[in-house]
């Protein structure tokens, strides 16, 4: 268990932000970040000792500022080279009464590999659905492999074509039916480098061996547009 004096320790030096600050963007209160203080220091029997980040946001020609915060939990190995994370959302209301302003949000998965001390890397794959270790591992592994067997069905893909040579990362991992099927399968979730598209390539399993089987792509600006448009799930919420 950590003790709770390391973790209101770290939330008392968190960073104002996570970011410089943007236009539409702005650093939290001080009103904010000791309410987020007093809130998760009594919401959280096991606290996190990683700093929170908020998220200030305002939509161009409105007032009213969407204040959220996030916390991620330490990372942990899984089985072998694998590592997870979950990642917790808070949302405030400014017009909730001072101790209820702050509320838990649903919650977030990642894993990555390596093989070291598991440190959080850059970027980190999103599990859409719960996916155990011995399946999600292989997964992680071979993107790679598999993305370079996908772009022969890209060719053939009409939404795909036009985006197959496009340099891409992984992103996240789901489990859904796609376009041509109705078998529940995993689907690797790529997006491109710099953010043009948006690409998923559901994988079908023989044996041990792993194949690219089907694919769809969109504009990375319709955030989740392929998600919606294949009726996949959306992220879960524990």
């Amino acid at each position: 268990m950590i003790p709770a004096a390391l973790a209101l320790a770290a939330l008392m030096s968190m960073p104002a932000h996570a970011q410089d600050a943007l236009p539409g963007q702005r650093a939290p209160s001080t009103q904010e970040t000791e309410s987020f203080k007093a809130f998760y220091q009594a919401a959280s029997p096991q606290p996190s000792t990683l700093a929170p980040v908020f998220e200030i946001t305002r939509a161009p020609g409105q007032r009213e500022w969407k204040v959220a915060a996030k916390v991620d939990s330490a990372p942990y190995r899984a089985a072998g080279a694998l590592c997870r994370m979950t990642q917790t959302a808070y949302a405030y209301n400014p017009r909730a009464r001072a101790n209820a302003r702050w509320s838990t949000g649903g919650q977030r998965s990642f894993a990555w590999i390596d093989r070291g001390r598991c440190a959080k890397p850059m970027h980190l794959v999103e599990l859409m659905q719960r996916i155990p270790d011995a399946e999600l591992a292989p997964l992680i592994q071979q993107h790679a492999v598999l993305l370079q067997k996908a772009r022969l069905l890209f060719s053939g893909n009409t939404s795909c074509a036009p985006h197959r040579s496009l340099r891409y990362r992984l992103a996240a991992i789901d489990v859904s039916a796609p376009p041509h099927g109705r078998e529940q399968l995993h689907a690797l979730v790529f997006n491109s480098e710099p953010a043009q598209a948006e690409a998923r390539v559901w994988i079908r399993k023989r044996g041990a061996e792993l194949n690219a089987w089907d694919v769809a792509c969109g504009d990375a600006g319709a955030a989740h547009g392929i998600l919606e448009r294949q009726g996949a799930p959306r992220p879960i919420q524990r």
